[in-house]
């Protein structure tokens, strides 16, 4: 199908994915859960073929890690189309109710946005995700991921289209793409169908998506986040958090890109350094960093607004929490900050002022998650500030309408 002809499907298969019932959205989950089980080698097979791929065309080492969709990481999978089933349907809810002094009750009402388009690159557990959220939100998918991740997520998108038909919903539901540049650029200008773009995936690909898009984008932008440690902190579990920030997953967006050091602790510096170095972390550090912990590259600018997504780490002290507010606020991307204190007043100030998405206290970076915040996953994490903020769930893929219940009222007394 052409663009204009994927869109249409996608506006059809929408109307129909937001009258469907929950039951029935559910057994399409459950069915694609099973169907991850049966074709796991089929799974593996596919992904092998564009790791290897991948690695003949010389991809950098931390995109070959986000392609990779191991064993593991499908089982990943299937626990979570299990916890989405399990997870409350948005649609139709009540979240407000008024009842009005000419006995009008008010009420608004979760509905699905429509057509939800995603843009991303590697990463096909996304294939997986994104498409269970719209669904069980109400919602159809139109699903384009990187040519990195080409052959598996066209399997993927077969066995959506199985679990669809099986459960009588329309294979359109959940479309997986795979078209030109071009013919994605012809996508974004088909207003009139699709609703929302998410994409994920490096600025480059974001900025491109902006520009060409007719339709409202929602960012998931760069994942340059912080860690502060206050003078206050218990060093230990500053060093745990910290380790735990950068090193469990260097490859992603909440992973830590920066740590931030009271000068009151300073000292603490050379022991946090070296816990870094046995876990094979290159170190950059501001001047007072550089002459306190041996072997630390000098960090310039640049550093401070660069999203390494590697096992590379940049060391600044500041000189207490107002400082590193305004070091977060200048150089970070909204994304996710924590601070280490144990006073209460900094933490306050601290989830006051930083303007992010999500902020921790005494908390790694790495739960900035939706399976670790109860979302079963998430679609993805959101650096705008409209319509949806941090870690999307199936809430963020409604939006709402007006339902008024009356028994016969009017506004005037115009009669029949």
């Amino acid at each position: 199908m052409d663009s204009e002809q994927v869109a249409a499907a996608a506006r059809r298969a929408a109307s129909v994915a937001a009258g469907a019932p929950t039951a029935q959205k559910n057994e399409v989950l459950g069915g694609m859960a099973e169907k991850l089980t049966a074709r796991k080698s089929d799974i593996l097979a596919a992904n092998e073929e564009d790791l290897a791929n991948a690695k003949a065309k010389g991809l950098s080492s931390h995109l070959v890690d986000r392609l990779r969709f191991g064993e593991a990481k499908i089982d990943g999978r299937i626990r979570c189309l299990r916890k989405i089933q399990a997870l409350p349907d948005p649609v139709g809810q009540v979240f407000r109710s008024d009842l009005r002094p000419n006995g009008l009750l008010a009420t608004r009402v979760r509905a699905p946005i429509g057509v939800i388009m995603m843009i991303y690159e590697a990463r096909p557990h996304v294939t997986v995700n994104a498409g269970a959220f719209c669904l069980k939100s109400g919602n159809a998918a139109i699903l384009r991921g990187g040519s990195e991740a080409r052959t598996c997520n066209v399997l993927l998108g077969e066995l959506w289209h199985e679990a669809l038909r099986e459960s009588g919903l329309p294979e359109h539901c959940v479309q997986v793409v795979t078209g030109s540049h071009e013919e994605i650029g012809d996508l974004l200008q088909q207003q009139a169908c699709i609703d929302l773009v998410i994409p994920r995936g490096s600025a480059r690909l974001i900025e491109a998506v902006k520009t060409q898009s007719r339709i409202p984008v929602l960012k998931h932008f760069e994942g340059i986040c912080h860690v502060y440690v206050d003078d206050s902190a218990d060093l230990d579990k500053a060093a745990e958090i910290a380790i735990d920030a950068k090193c469990l997953m260097p490859e992603v967006c909440n992973a830590m890109e920066t740590l931030l050091v009271a000068r009151a602790c300073e000292g603490w510096l050379p022991t946090v350094v070296e816990a870094f170095r046995r876990h094979e972390v290159k170190v950059k550090g501001c001047e007072r960093t550089c002459a306190l912990a041996p072997n630390v590259e000098p960090a310039n600018a640049q550093d401070w607004r660069t999203e390494y997504l590697d096992m590379i780490v940049s060391i600044r002290v500041v000189s207490d929490v107002s400082e590193a507010i305004e070091h977060i606020n200048t150089y970070g991307s909204h994304h996710t900050d924590a601070i280490v204190t144990d006073s209460e007043s900094r933490a306050r100030r601290f989830v006051r002022d930083v303007d992010s998405g999500v902020v921790l206290v005494n908390g790694s970076t790495m739960f900035c998650d939706g399976e670790s915040l109860g979302m079963g996953a998430e679609i993805g994490i959101s650096t705008d500030k409209l319509h949806a903020r941090g870690p999307m769930g199936l809430e963020d893929l409604t939006t709402y309408k007006h339902v008024i219940w009356g028994q016969g009222q009017v506004m005037g007394e115009l009669g029949a």
